[in-house]
Order: C-alpha cells, then sequence, then structure tokens
C-alpha cells in the first residue's frame, strides 16, 4: 500500500471508477479519491473509460479481493500547500463563491475554500447584520487565523484587518476605574452604555442605582450620560461589566467622611444628600470662578493689543 501505479480505465460508476493495475486485476477509485477538491463531481467529469491514469493503492482486502485505489494522492494537496505558503496573519484576496447562514466563503489558491465565520466579519455588527454587505462574485480581503490541512480547512477573518476597538480601550481602562459613558439602548434587565465607538458596556438592573429599580426606562433615556466603575472585564467574550450603584456609594462613603470631619454643631450641610449637593455646588462655583479669571485675562491681553501694547 502506499505505492504509485499506472491503470487504465475500465469502467465508470455514478460513485466512481474501476481501473486495472494488471491484468486481471482490477481496482475502485471512489469518486471521493479521485479530485481533492471537487468530492461531489460526476466520474464522467474526471476520466472516460480507456484513460491510462496514475493511481495510489490505498488498501488491500484479500478476503473481499478487494482494492482500493485514489488519484488525488498522486497529485499535490492544495491544502498542504497552501498550509506551508499561507501562515496565521498572512493577508490574502479572493472573490466571494457563496455565503452561507454561517459564514462566507471565499475562493483561494489552488482551488480550495476559505471560510469567514460571521463572527469575524465585524468588531462592533453582529455578524448576520455585516454579511448583508457582501454579494456572491465580490472580491474580499481578509486575514489567515488558521490552517487544519488535515480536515481541509482554512479559517480567514475580515474583522483582523483592522484594530479591535475593544482591546484598544481596556488597555487604558481596569477593573475598579470610573468611566464615563451614553446609554444607547435600555433592555428590560439592563442598560447598554457605548463608552467609545465600536466599545459598549453593560449595567444590570442591579448595578444602575443605590436604590432599588424595578423599571429601568422610568429612570433613565437614551442619550443620557452616566459615571459608571468598571466592575467586570471579561477579554474573551468582549464584555464590560458596568455599576452605577458602586458610584454612588464610593460618593456616599466620602459624603460621610467629611461630614464625620465637620465641627460639631457647625451651620454646614448635616445629611448626605445635602452634602452632596454642597459639594456639587461647591464644584460648579469653582469653575464659574476659574471661567471668570480666564474671561478677565482674555479681555486685559485683548485691551493691551488694542492699545499696541506687546505681550
Amino acid at each position: 500500500m502506499g505505492s504509485r501505479v499506472k491503470a487504465k480505465v475500465t469502467n465508470l460508476t455514478d460513485y466512481g471508477c474501476f481501473a486495472q493495475i494488471r491484468e486481471g486485476i482490477e481496482g475502485l477509485v471512489h469518486v471521493s479519491e479521485m479530485d481533492w477538491t471537487n468530492k461531489n463531481v460526476h466520474p464522467s467529469k474526471v476520466v472516460q473509460v480507456n484513460d491510462e491514469v496514475e493511481v495510489m493503492i490505498l488498501d488491500i482486502d484479500a478476503q473481499k479481493r478487494r482494492i482500493s485505489l485514489g488519484m488525488k494522492q498522486c497529485k499535490e494537496n492544495p491544502w498542504d500547500t497552501f498550509a506551508h505558503t499561507h501562515t496565521k496573519g498572512t493577508q490574502i484576496s479572493g472573490v466571494i463563491k457563496s455565503i452561507t447562514d454561517f459564514g462566507v466563503f471565499i475562493g483561494l489558491d489552488g482551488g480550495i475554500d476559505g471560510l469567514v465565520h460571521l463572527s469575524d466579519l465585524s468588531w462592533d455588527e453582529d455578524g448576520s447584520e455585516a454579511v448583508k454587505q457582501y454579494k456572491k462574485g465580490d472580491s474580499l480581503d481578509a486575514v489567515v487565523l488558521a490552517v487544519d490541512a488535515e480536515r481541509e480547512r482554512v479559517s480567514l477573518g475580515v474583522r483582523q484587518l483592522s484594530g479591535d476597538p475593544f482591546s484598544m480601550y481596556i488597555e487604558d481602562v481596569r477593573k475598579g476605574a470610573v468611566v464615563t459613558g451614553t446609554v444607547s439602548n435600555i433592555e428590560p434587565r439592563q442598560l447598554i452604555v457605548t463608552l467609545a465607538e465600536g466599545v459598549d458596556g453593560v449595567i444590570k438592573i442591579a448595578e444602575a442605582s443605590r436604590d432599588r429599580i424595578d423599571q429601568l426606562q422610568d429612570h433613565f433615556r437614551v442619550g443620557d450620560t452616566l459615571e459608571a466603575l468598571v466592575i467586570q472585564i471579561d477579554r474573551r467574550n468582549r464584555y464590560l461589566g458596568l455599576s452605577v450603584k458602586q458610584v454612588e456609594k464610593h460618593q456616599e462613603k466620602e459624603a460621610m467622611e467629611a461630614i464625620s470631619n465637620q465641627d460639631v454643631g457647625g451651620s454646614g450641610p448635616t445629611t448626605i444628600g445635602d452634602l452632596i449637593k454642597a459639594q456639587m455646588d461647591k464644584k460648579n462655583r469653582l469653575s464659574q470662578k476659574v471661567c471668570l479669571a480666564v474671561c478677565s485675562l482674555d479681555a486685559s491681553i485683548q485691551h493691551d493689543i488694542n492699545a499696541g501694547g506687546e505681550l
């Protein structure tokens, strides 16, 4: 077995062809062993009776007097060739041959196909939506993700052509950080908050407030700007868990500390709510003072310029 011999095609069937390797000795070339890429082609599309072909002896069953032959084994395996010439990360270009429920097949060198799974079409768009922009016959660029020559599979990705916004975002954000985002969607049990282009965070209803909330839509609107604490980062599933409640708890803790530091009998705010409000008013007054100072400085500079002075 494994030997290559010359043979003559003696008969064609729907499932393959018979070929004579010696006088009175024939073997079957099953249709699956005729070509590396055309697995379902009719044998008559590959060979004709009396054709001289090269075959490899795959198996000999002396008891059943059967010999299995292969034709494709005498040709270069395009899957092996592709694996040797295209490593992970190699950029390729091909024509879309078909679009299925699970991805896009692209024609590659050697007559083989590569699959771009729906999940590898876009970083920030659902695959079932992203695939709608493609059609059969389109030219498409992709990146080689993996090659399994034995299983005759090439995995490709389109989204990998550009940087991952999620990975870039979490490079500068750690668990426990306070981030600012905009409510982009309100679901029954969670808020979707856009933190950056292509990056969303999730606030579960239990983390939406220090107080109990039964209906998120009664307290939030799409477009609201929120501050939230990062409580979970799941790189594999591209998930960011956020909490408004933890931010409120932190503010409450600061307020309690401020109250404990006040002089007894002082005239300042004495409740948590009043203190938080007072702190916010203090910040606003400081911002106003800074703004007035800057505006005054600008006016002074402009006056000197108009008077012909030098800065």
